[in-house]
């Protein structure tokens, strides 16, 4: 068999089609460009800009303070003080109080001012025979005068007989 070869006498130069898409592309996208921007400034934009920006500033000739202590500061210093306060106050006291260490002063007032809701009835019973018969009561604790003239002023006959 022979070797046919068609030849046409068309020749294409060597590398042609290694590059041919990137330069179709190239060609494509230069005649879908337009011939301007579209985009146009005044003419006189740029000369009144400068005082137009000026103007839109607020010029502030106060400088910021800025506070030393802030109120935030302030609350948790206050907080961590008072719980050192708290736990020094608790820590200093040497175990619990012994009876020796309260006067006799103190417990009256304290009884007295409603600490312990007690009778003398109730105290009575608490104490013993003895302890009991070494309690001074005084006799005359109110004049017989003075009763005398208490009633008289405080009280009506008709209160009497209800």
């Amino acid at each position: 068999m022979k070797d046919k070869t068609n030849n046409t006498g068309m020749n294409t130069p060597e590398g042609y089609f290694e590059n041919f898409e990137d330069r179709m592309m190239l060609r494509i996208m230069e005649e879908n460009l337009p011939e301007s921007n579209g985009l146009r400034v005044p003419n006189t934009y740029f000369d009144s800009l400068e005082d137009r920006v000026v103007d839109r500033l607020e010029v502030n000739t106060e400088p910021k303070v800025i506070p030393l202590f802030s109120k935030r500061t302030l609350i948790y210093v206050s907080g961590i003080a008072a719980s050192l306060l708290l736990l020094i106050s608790l820590w200093g006291r040497s175990g619990e109080m012994s009876l020796d260490e309260l006067s006799a002063n103190e417990v009256e007032e304290y009884i007295e001012n409603g600490g312990i809701d007690l009778s003398s009835y109730e105290v009575m019973a608490l104490l013993a025979e003895d302890e009991l018969s070494e309690i001074n009561i005084p006799s005359e604790v109110i004049s017989d005068e003075q009763l005398e003239t208490y009633l008289l002023e405080n009280f009506d006959e008709t209160s009497l007989i209800e």
